[in-house]
């Protein structure tokens, strides 16, 4: 008994502070009720309800008893009174879906415009914006399948990756079909679900590689969807020097896809084949399978003691006082009550967010709608915030954010915003430490040869200034020493000598420099399309993402040429830097799909290594020659 007495509290204990209306009612009635008694020995009962204005007999307070009796009952139980612990088993959502989209060379062909690729990429972005339950993850595959992304809730972040897909950035030609679906179900091992779907994005499936992933998916416990992206008439296949893909005997190779075997592997596998079509009737069907799991949610290894709310079993005492509000007159009085207390209260707009997101999906929502600025006081993420402040113009704020990191892709961020910040050695050293922690970034080595160029130009022209002020110097001595006056004295010192204001002088021969083209600072000024609230399933995967976003984020628009010749002149002003600045880092080439290609020959290499060494052993299939 006493263990159960130290054992009570309220679970919600703020809902206590709604007795105090109550306990307000119910003094207002007692006073009333002292006030009639006191009257009562002196004046007649039959005149004191005629004589006391504004007082309420017994029997017209009962329905106001009855209603603080039920707003105190309300309020206790709302607050959820309780004193003992019952086992709970704790469940998860087992909803995943891997994408495995083909990235063969016959996706480029136009027989729906203006790609393959591009009409599958655009019904994907459909697809994972109609996704709001469960995991997703994306694998591409060409000669071999590489991990665009582990599963994840966060399909922002593979939206924002997949305008980087294309088959130039896989180290292998081919289309390995089977590589495709074991990674996939790596992918599931790795996450601890027993159940899944596959969706597969293709125009073809080799007859063999049907045969062994029917083979592998046979224990049902994942099923196959297909969505063909094509005709069945196909098209030829572009190559990249403007001709087609041509076979053995020269003849043009014309990608076919075989919808009815692609239809008849899908239903074997358990799932729903459908064709890409104009309209959302596809995404429809592959959004509900037409067998629904029986373990969606499964019940983890572990259990957690949760306290028993007793307040549904307090509310019970309710019903009989609801009962007597039907009868007539008490609803009304109750109305008249309790509808003052219904009006909207006035919240801040900040405290509601701050109750439904974090600081970093409201910084998310921020930069969506532009307000760079907003958006980097409220991100806690610092790949993020240092990403903000860099579209905001604040290099200097966005260096000190990514210097919080100690990957490779936030040291060559800290270096982006270095030079944009005009700090060229600091920027040079961050690339040196990014290709310290990644040898293989080929970005931080080309910046930092941009960097050093430029330094080498600003020393030389610093050189040249010197000089000149030199020999303006050692000209006025010899005017000195001579005693030579005149108009023709005065006017070549004037030329010779740099004005006050910081002008170069009118009568030099340098030329200046020439103005930056003002289009290519407006393309450097744009970020590309497409970033993503941050959570992923995991914590790695997720950095690896935020800093490849941001490192894409951070690179100019590429082939801007420079604006004209940089010429060395008199003056040293702040803007003839920012000018001769600005024009280099023009050069940086805007790459989005650079450090996907950097990851995925990594791995190659890897996989290379792991064959070599006996540890892993490549499918023996041919992908490689299959289009």
């Amino acid at each position: 008994m006493f263990d159960t007495m130290s054992d009570f509290h309220f679970l919600r204990p703020w809902w206590l502070a709604a007795l105090v209306p109550a306990c307000a009612l119910i003094w207002l009635l007692q006073r009333q009720s002292r006030t009639a008694t006191s009257w009562a020995d002196l004046i007649a009962p039959e005149l004191l309800q005629h004589l006391l204005a504004g007082t309420l007999s017994k029997r017209q307070q009962l329905p106001f008893w009855a209603l603080g009796l039920a707003w105190l009952i309300t309020a206790v139980a709302l607050a959820g009174p309780t004193w003992e612990k019952l086992p709970q088993p704790v469940h998860k959502t087992e909803s995943a879906l891997v994408i495995l989209l083909d990235l063969s060379p016959s996706m480029l062909a136009q027989d729906l415009k203006p790609s393959r690729l591009v009409r599958a990429k655009h019904k994907l972005t459909d697809l994972l914006n109609k996704r709001v339950e469960g995991v997703t993850a994306l694998v591409a595959y060409a000669g071999e399948a590489h991990v665009v992304t582990p599963l994840t809730d966060d399909t922002r972040t593979i939206d924002s990756l997949l305008p980087a897909l294309h088959p130039s950035v896989m180290p292998l030609s081919g289309s390995n079909t089977e590589m495709a679906v074991e990674l996939a179900l790596q992918l599931f091992d790795d996450a601890g679900i027993r159940r899944g779907r596959l969706l597969l994005v293709t125009d073809g499936v080799e007859p063999e590689a049907r045969a062994t992933v029917k083979e592998r998916l046979r224990d049902g416990r994942f099923t196959l969807s297909v969505m063909s992206v094509g005709t069945d008439e196909g098209a030829p296949i572009p190559l990249g020097n403007g001709g087609f893909a041509k076979d053995r005997q020269g003849g043009i190779v014309v990608a076919r896809v075989g919808s009815g075997q692609l239809r008849d592997m899908a239903q074997a596998l358990g799932g729903v084949y459908t064709p890409l079509l104009p309209t959302d009737a596809d995404i429809k069907r592959l959004s509900e399978p037409p067998l629904p799991f029986a373990d969606d949610t499964r019940e983890l290894q572990r259990e957690f003691d949760t306290w028993n709310d007793l307040g549904a079993y307090l509310a019970l005492l309710l019903l009989p006082l609801a009962a007597l509000s039907f009868r007539r007159g008490w609803l009304l009085a109750v109305t008249l009550v309790t509808v003052p207390l219904l009006q909207p209260a006035p919240a801040r707009a900040d405290l509601w967010d701050d109750l439904w997101q974090r600081p970093d999906q409201q910084g998310q929502e921020s930069l969506q709608r532009g307000d760079a600025e907003a958006a980097a006081q409220q991100f806690r993420d610092h790949r993020w915030r240092g990403s903000a402040h860099y579209r905001s113009g604040n290099y200097e704020a966005a260096a000190e954010a990514f210097a919080n990191g100690d990957r490779a892709g936030d040291a060559y961020n800290r270096g982006n915003a270095l030079a944009q910040a005009g700090q060229l050695d600091a920027a040079l050293e961050a690339y040196r430490e990014a290709l310290e922690k990644d040898p293989q970034l080929e970005a931080a080595r080309h910046n930092a040869e941009i960097v050093e160029a430029l330094k080498k130009q600003q020393e030389q022209q610093q050189n040249q200034n010197q000089q000149g002020g030199q020999d303006q110097t050692d000209g006025e001595q010899q005017q000195s020493d001579g005693g030579q006056a005149g108009q023709q004295q005065s006017q070549q010192q004037s030329q010779g000598q740099p004005s006050q204001d910081g002008q170069p002088p009118q009568g030099g021969s340098q030329p200046q420099n020439p103005a930056p083209d003002e289009a290519g600072r407006q393309r450097q000024e744009q970020t590309p399309a497409g970033e993503q609230p941050p959570p992923a399933s995991g914590a790695e995967s997720k950095a690896d993402s935020q800093a490849q976003q941001a490192a894409g984020e951070l690179q100019p628009e590429d082939g801007e040429d420079q604006a004209g010749t940089v010429s060395t002149a008199s003056g040293t002003g702040d803007s003839e830097r920012e000018q001769a600045l600005e024009q280099w880092l023009r050069q940086i080439p805007d790459d989005p799909s650079g450090l996907l290609r950097q990851k995925f020959q990594h791995q190659y290499r890897q996989r290379r290594k792991e064959y070599r060494a006996g540890i892993w052993q490549p499918p023996e299939n041919k992908a490689n020659k299959r289009w």
